[in-house]
């Protein structure tokens, strides 16, 4: 119920209650007085805008929130210099945190697994993680590690493929993650600051896709080479 309303009942309420109890007749002493004592309270908690009930719903969502907090325990100043958070305000910082949960995984564990869908964006609070391919059924080769403020997962924002490599930390590690849902509220709720997110996220894949063709380059030159050492062997 809207406040102002409520307010205005519970004191026209008491008013005439009050009222009843002065024009109507034949009421016991004891039910008039407990009719006063009624209209009373509704006219004073509607003037002073305090009701018991309203009070303790509040205070209830206020012990929520706090646990919440409690158990996210992240702050805009735990994070501003993080790499992701770069160049936002506390303001818009706050907006991200508000749709992220913070997640504690042990080390050796893979967060995500190649070919397995996946709709998380993470954000690495603290610790490490390692980005693998599958060479073969029994050989891994890793692409490259992440650590605080980088990002894994993002390309799951901008396909419906499953992950082509796996993502496992290297140790304990803290992350924030995003899940699809939140973000596209994020999105939805500040535009400006979600094209930021999705431009910074664009620039991560762009960088990583250029770091693996160096990779790609760089094994072809090995190839290429090991094949021309083996020639003359073979003359």
């Amino acid at each position: 119920m809207n406040t102002k309303i409520d307010r205005s009942l519970r004191v026209l309420g008491g008013m005439i209650l009050i009222a009843l109890t002065y024009f109507v007749g034949g009421v016991e002493s004891i039910g008039k007085t407990a009719v006063i004592i009624v209209g009373l309270y509704g006219f004073i908690t509607g003037t002073i805008n305090f009701c018991p009930l309203n009070y303790f719903i509040m205070k209830e969502k206020r012990g929520q929130r706090k646990k919440a907090s409690a158990e996210n325990a992240i702050q805009a100043s735990n994070v501003r210099e993080l790499e992701f958070f770069r160049g936002m305000t506390d303001k818009e910082i706050e907006k991200v945190l508000a749709h992220a949960r913070l997640k504690e995984y042990p080390g050796d564990k893979a967060v995500i697994s190649e070919g397995k869908a996946s709709k998380v964006l993470s954000i690495i609070y603290s610790g490490q993680f390692k980005i693998v391919k599958s060479i073969s059924a029994n050989d891994q080769k890793i692409i490259t590690t992440l650590s605080d403020g980088e990002t894994y997962g993002e390309m799951s924002f901008f396909d419906n493929y499953p992950p082509s490599v796996s993502v496992i930390s290297t140790d304990s590690a803290k992350v924030l993650e995003l899940e699809e849902m939140g973000f596209n509220c994020l999105i939805q709720e500040n535009p400006q600051l979600g094209i930021r997110i999705l431009t910074h996220l664009m620039h991560v894949t762009n960088s990583r896709i250029r770091a693996l063709n160096d990779q790609i380059t760089s094994l072809g030159t090995w190839v290429l080479q090991s094949r021309q050492q083996l020639r003359p062997s073979q003359a």
